[in-house]
């Protein structure tokens, strides 16, 4: 237990070092403190922070429900993104700006409305092709998102060929994933998803323990095997789908953060569903930072930054096996 606490304090330590880091980081900030303490705050606390408190939930939800799904799947490379969630909210996205293209702060609005039910249609089709009236297959529902995400890629490269070249570039540049220029509703939207749905998905981490060893045990132990998945896909779900409309995919934070977290935290849900928390947060606010200042003045989108980190740590597992 106290090797526990003293590794999840350090774990925080390092959250709050890379949170002020993530703020520090990138062109303006030194200028600013030049010109007036005055533009400095405007840039720390309308532009930075809200950029780095969305990096925080983003990357903590991606993490948690990437945890989650890989219990419930016992498959140690399930994502959030495995049941067509990012290709659901891309297609939302594309036929949005292909079809009813709206500029100014409503358009905006729309679009991030246009992601957030492409998304739940993407986990609401997978849900019902893949799971009978009295019980939840997860190797049907892989399966099936592997299939789902196929088709609604195909929908989108048929759009894209429709549309115009203007808004292909802009469905490109969404697609990408990012954390610029978010809005404070959509911050306070996601904030709350987020706090909601963790307070939920930790109540259920007993049963997260027993879902990963198999369901034999699980029954034997008097869980509702059926019940609990369900409501453990229905929170993730929409958790990820309120993340995904704002952000774009942002990919493989569900997949590394839980295999970090673990191997310094173990397997107990009761532990590593903060870990996996923290260790998102951290892997975003990271990989935001280096977004910023890799190519300065020019800025990446930081779905490309987590892609490559992703792949560089599976060359890495990889090989050490």
């Amino acid at each position: 237990m106290r090797s526990f606490s003293k590794k999840f304090i350090l774990l925080a330590v390092l959250f709050l070092l890379f949170f002020v880091i993530n703020i520090a980081a990138g062109p303006g900030l030194g200028a600013a403190n030049t010109a007036g303490a005055e533009i400095a705050g405007d840039i720390i606390f309308k532009i930075r922070l809200p950029r780095a408190l969305t990096a925080v939930i983003a990357g903590g939800t991606f993490a948690l429900c990437g945890a989650v799904f890989q219990s419930l799947f016992r498959n140690p490379i399930a994502s959030p993104f495995t049941l067509g969630t990012a290709g659901g909210a891309s297609f939302g996205v594309t036929v949005f700006i292909s079809f009813f293209s709206i500029s100014s702060f409503l358009g905006t609005f729309l679009t991030s409305f246009a992601a957030f039910l492409g998304a739940l249609l993407s986990v609401t089709i997978v849900y019902f092709a893949s799971s009978g009236k009295r019980s939840f297959n997860t190797n049907s529902m892989i399966l099936t998102g592997v299939v789902i995400n196929f088709f609604f890629s195909g929908l989108i490269l048929l759009v894209q060929y429709l549309t115009d070249q203007t808004s292909v570039v802009r469905i490109t540049r969404w697609t990408m994933g990012s954390i610029d220029l978010i809005s404070l509703n959509a911050l306070l939207f996601i904030t709350a998803v987020f706090v909601s749905g963790s307070v939920l998905l930790y109540y259920f981490r007993n049963d997260l323990n027993l879902l990963s060893i198999g369901d034999e045990i699980s029954v034997s132990r008097g869980v509702d095997i059926n019940g609990t998945r369900k409501m453990l896909f229905i929170i993730s779900s929409v958790m990820i789908s309120s993340v995904v409309s704002v952000t774009g995919p942002i990919g493989f934070i569900g997949i590394i953060a839980p295999h970090i977290a673990s191997s310094f935290f173990g397997r107990n849900y009761r532990r590593l569903l903060p870990a996996s928390l923290l260790t998102g947060s951290i892997i975003l606010l990271i990989c935001d930072a280096i977004s910023r200042t890799i190519l300065y003045p020019v800025e990446l989108p930081v779905g490309i930054i987590t892609a490559i980190a992703g792949a560089l740590f599976f060359s890495v597992v990889l090989t050490k096996q």
